[in-house]
């Protein structure tokens, strides 16, 4: 299967199975709770930068708690989905609205602090590279676009993990070597493909909020119209994403390790 009969079999499996409709309607409550959170968030940031003074500090700090909280809810609901992903035979993949979200993200937490440290260590290392203002410099770049490129492979951690959540043997930095071997090709083309397929998902939501500010709607409904159906689409793509990435996993990384 070719990564364009992937993508269309993930936007397939999330919009089927059994309460499919109810699941979405409760997933995009949750994505508007999150984008109405996070747009109060960053207006009230633009608000320090432009006056120097605080907001509310109260609501900022509830904005911010919400944002979080539901940050964590998609980030465990999309590896939960990617659980769900390895039977590819099971049209019911879309997982339930509950509280098993927040247990599978904090079950991978120690998963991804492991690697955020490999990241930002590594990265650390090619910036003082690039800040040396020497012949060092043009290594710490080569290095920095290197890593960039390789980090990305960092989603089959999470996907194997999240097969059998079992972390046995992927805290070792040198399985992106693996991944990249026996996935680039896909990988590369998947990115690509995935590149306009969410430029599209994106533009519902900026002729929503044009169409908002037209009507005369103010400044914050616009911008609230265009997050929550935005965030909405694009948190659609994004578990499509892993979805064909499972697959990938499944058909060209496993079968070699």
């Amino acid at each position: 299967m070719n990564v364009i009969d992937l993508m269309i079999d993930g936007f397939k499996k999330v919009y089927s199975g059994k309460n499919v409709l109810s699941k979405h309607i409760f997933m995009l409550i949750i994505i508007a709770i999150l984008s109405i959170a996070t747009v109060n968030v960053q207006i009230m940031a633009d608000t320090i930068e432009k006056t120097k003074e605080l907001p509310n500090i109260w609501q900022l700090l509830v904005c911010m708690i919400i944002t979080l909280i539901a940050g964590i809810y998609t980030g465990g609901y999309n590896l939960l989905f990617s659980h769900n992903a390895f039977n590819q035979e099971n049209k019911d993949i879309l997982p339930e609205i509950n509280l098993t979200p927040f247990k599978v993200f904090f079950k991978t937490l120690p998963l991804m602090i492991v690697w955020s440290l490999y990241i930002l260590v590594t990265l650390f290392f090619s910036m003082a590279l690039i800040s040396s203002k020497s012949l060092l410099t043009i290594l710490g770049i080569f290095i920095f676009i290197f890593l960039l490129f390789v980090y990305a492979f960092i989603n089959f951690v999470y996907i194997a993990y999240i097969k059998n959540f079992d972390s046995k043997g992927l805290f070792n930095i040198m399985l992106l070597a693996k991944y990249i071997k026996y996935s680039f090709s896909d990988f590369v083309l998947l990115g690509l493909l995935f590149i306009p397929v969410y430029g599209v998902a994106m533009t519902p939501s900026f002729i929503v909020g044009l169409l908002f500010g037209l009507m005369g709607a103010k400044t914050m409904t616009a911008l609230y119209a265009g997050g929550i159906l935005g965030g909405y689409l694009g948190f659609i793509v994004q578990i499509v994403w892993y979805y064909s990435l499972v697959q990938i996993y499944k058909n060209k990384i496993e079968p070699n390790l």
